[in-house]
């Protein structure tokens, strides 16, 4: 059966309004579904025919494709939306049809295998030009570069005759829209793609480099804290007396230095030395402030830093660190160890040379605090005594 191309083409000034009309429909739908199903609703309302469904790939080159939009009746929209026909088969499908300009018509119960077909049951007129229950009217959706995204399929005409020749140029037309549609959406999901992608990339940098961040952090404090005791070591120490001096914040110094240590690890063992250092450690820690560093810096020798601490607020600072070494009992291995310490306490400002480096006032004041312990542990007098010289 071949298409009268010698056929009226012009198309009525009705019809050019209802196609305006169905593509300003087609372009105010949001979302690729909706807008095939414009495209669909606009073929019905701009020409004869009834039953219109678009097939679609939902991927570059897919090798099934699905019903996405479906206008006619509900028996149609049943049997085909939803469902899906192998891409070479629909080719084959297309290959087999009579070219009506760039469309495909087809007749015939044949269905090709791959293929999912509606045909819909009723008597057709008795003329010549009768549009029968077999016939297939098929506008191919090709890319820019050949390949069949899509396809357009139109049935039951009304008057249920072959539809005049200016309709062919309509779904053409529609077809196009249906094109870029197609083509578009695939564009903006490879977008999105690429963006999820981006966005994975970017969180897994993000946490490798939180990773490698809080490893650093990890072994900056490992390295500035003992190994023993937990406590801040020399380098943690002169860390924040450089701070606090930075800063001119006045700053108090206590020096402890255990005293017959030696002999507790000459005696006992060092494993009971290193219990003692711990339990030394511990007490300290919780008999002083939160801010307050506590410092274990070689042997037997602690060092304590406290903040906002001025001299005639020392004797406090004192019996704070003295309470927490008469708290020390260390059990072990059956033994029952009282520790005791040697203090010395310096304080900043005091008597620093202005013109020092903040580095420089630090190992002032940490020899002056030895030294004060050393004088104290020589001289064996008691605590009250320092009290009383920092209240002179």
């Amino acid at each position: 059966m071949g298409h009268d191309a010698r056929a009226d083409v012009r198309v009525p000034p009705s019809a050019l309004g209802l196609v305006q009309q169905a593509l300003v429909r087609v372009h105010t739908a949001v979302g690729l579904r909706a807008t095939l199903q414009a495209i669909a609703e606009g073929v019905t309302s701009s020409t004869p025919f009834q039953a219109v469904s678009i097939t679609i790939a939902e991927a570059p080159f897919a090798e099934d494709m699905r019903v996405v939009a479906v206008v006619g009746s509900p028996e149609a929209t049943e049997a085909l939306l939803g469902t899906t026909s192998r891409r070479a088969a629909l080719l084959e499908h297309l290959a087999a049809g009579e070219a009506w300009g760039e469309l495909r018509f087809r007749s015939g119960y044949e269905t090709i295998e791959g293929t999912v077909r509606f045909v819909p049951e009723y008597e057709p007129l008795d003329v010549p030009d009768a549009w029968r229950p077999d016939y297939e009217l098929v506008a191919p959706l090709f890319a820019a570069n050949g390949e069949l995204v899509g396809m357009l399929s139109l049935d039951e005409p009304r008057g249920g005759r072959i539809p005049p020749a200016w309709s062919n140029g309509i779904v053409e037309l529609f077809a196009e829209q249906a094109v870029i549609a197609i083509v578009n959406a695939w564009r903006h999901e490879e977008a999105v793609r690429a963006m999820e992608a981006l966005e994975r990339e970017k969180a897994a940098l993000s946490a490798e480099f939180a990773e490698r961040r809080a490893r650093v952090t990890h072994l900056r404090d490992e390295a500035r804290r003992d190994p023993l005791t937990g406590l801040a070591n020399r380098v943690r120490l002169q860390e924040r007396l450089e701070e606090l001096l930075a800063a001119q914040i006045p700053v108090a110094v206590v020096f402890c230095d255990l005293d017959r240590f030696k002999q507790i690890n000459d005696t006992h063992g060092h494993a009971v030395g290193d219990e003692v250092l711990r339990a030394t450690g511990r007490r300290l820690s919780e008999n002083l402030r939160d801010a307050d560093v506590v410092a274990r810096i070689g042997g037997d020798e602690f060092v304590v830093v406290a903040a906002e601490v001025q001299r005639a607020d020392a004797p406090k600072l004192l019996q704070r660190v003295e309470r927490a070494f008469s708290d020390v009992t260390v059990c072990s291995e059956g033994l029952s160890l009282q520790v005791a310490s040697s203090l010395g306490l310096v304080c900043e400002p005091g008597r620093s040379d202005a013109l020092l480096t903040p580095a420089q006032r630090v190992e002032e004041l940490l020899s002056s605090a030895d030294r004060e312990m050393y004088a104290h542990k020589r001289s064996r007098a008691r605590v009250d005594r320092l009290y009383s010289s920092l209240k002179a």
